[in-house]
């Protein structure tokens, strides 16, 4: 017996479900394969049945049962499941369910299992459709000619994919808590405030994950602080304040930046209630009598 960590998947024309399957498997080990065996389904039928496995041995999407225990991951033999890789996710990976990872596999599995033809918006694919189509054919032809490279590469942006969305995690469990933030009304105008400083270790993430509290809320502006400028604050436009903010129209007692779009005010505040002022004064569908 040996300590060779193997992974056995069909061979022939590759799909991007073993290659992103084996790449999971590649994190959950912590270590990247020795070997990715692609051999006839029929050969590595003979193994299982021969009790031939080894401890580290790894079956991938080889027609086979879906049986974790046994280090199994296929779906072809139950209409019902999804694909591979999408079963090794959400079998190691539960706490990132519902993340933009775990989305990007859903569509991967509707596509493995379903054809093109299962998205919605099938038929009505532009040039991104064909650019995708084009990348993935090298993606793939890569896995058929060297399968420990492509596994390496991917798993390595799969890390960082995968680190980027336990951060995210943690980043919409500080932008909920009401210590933390805000959202107030000023008129039709909502706005998300930021009460405190997030950790800096958190900014990127936060970012991408208040953007989604933004298009949930249809807020129409952010306050929140200056990165560079530990005195200063910011405003900010998003896509729902459009038609209703300028901030060139407001006048800070001490501007650090303004953009002459309008979107982006960057200030000093005089006053912790300053930049409401600011805001109203920076509304331009209301009357007067409405602000």
């Amino acid at each position: 017996m040996t300590d060779k960590f193997r992974i056995f998947t069909h061979k022939g024309k590759a799909h991007l479900d073993e290659l992103v399957a084996s790449a999971l498997l590649a994190l959950v080990r912590e270590r990247q394969p020795d070997e990715i065996i692609r051999q006839e389904n029929r050969d590595t039928e003979k193994l299982i049945a021969e009790n031939a496995l080894e401890k580290d041995d790894w079956v991938l999407d080889c027609g086979m049962v879906y049986d974790p225990a046994r280090q199994m991951f296929d779906h072809h033999q139950d209409g019902t499941l999804p694909s591979t890789a999408l079963m090794i996710f959400d079998e190691y990976f539960p706490e990132l369910k519902n993340s933009r990872l775990h989305d990007s596999l859903i569509l991967l599995s509707r596509v493995d299992t379903g054809g093109i033809q299962a998205l919605n918006d099938y038929g009505n694919l532009d040039e991104s459709g064909s650019y995708c189509s084009f990348s993935q054919k090298l993606l793939l032809k890569g896995f058929e000619l060297d399968p420990l490279d492509a596994v390496r590469m991917v798993s390595e942006a799969l890390r960082d994919n995968i680190a980027f969305e336990h951060m995210r995690n943690k980043a919409l469990v500080w932008l909920e808590n009401e210590e933390h933030t805000e959202v107030l009304d000023f008129g039709a105008v909502k706005v998300l405030s930021y009460r405190v400083c997030p950790p800096v270790e958190l900014a990127s993430a936060l970012r991408s994950a208040d953007k989604e509290m933004v298009d949930e809320l249809s807020i129409a502006a952010v306050f929140s602080f200056d990165e560079k400028n530990t005195a200063g604050r910011a405003l900010f436009r998003t896509g729902h304040g459009l038609d209703f903010l300028d901030f060139t129209q407001c006048r800070p007692s001490n501007t650090i930046f303004c953009h002459p779009g309008g979107f982006l005010l960057k200030f000093e505040p005089s006053t912790e209630e300053e930049w409401k002022t600011l805001l109203k004064d920076s509304i331009v569908s209301q009357s007067e009598e409405e602000k």
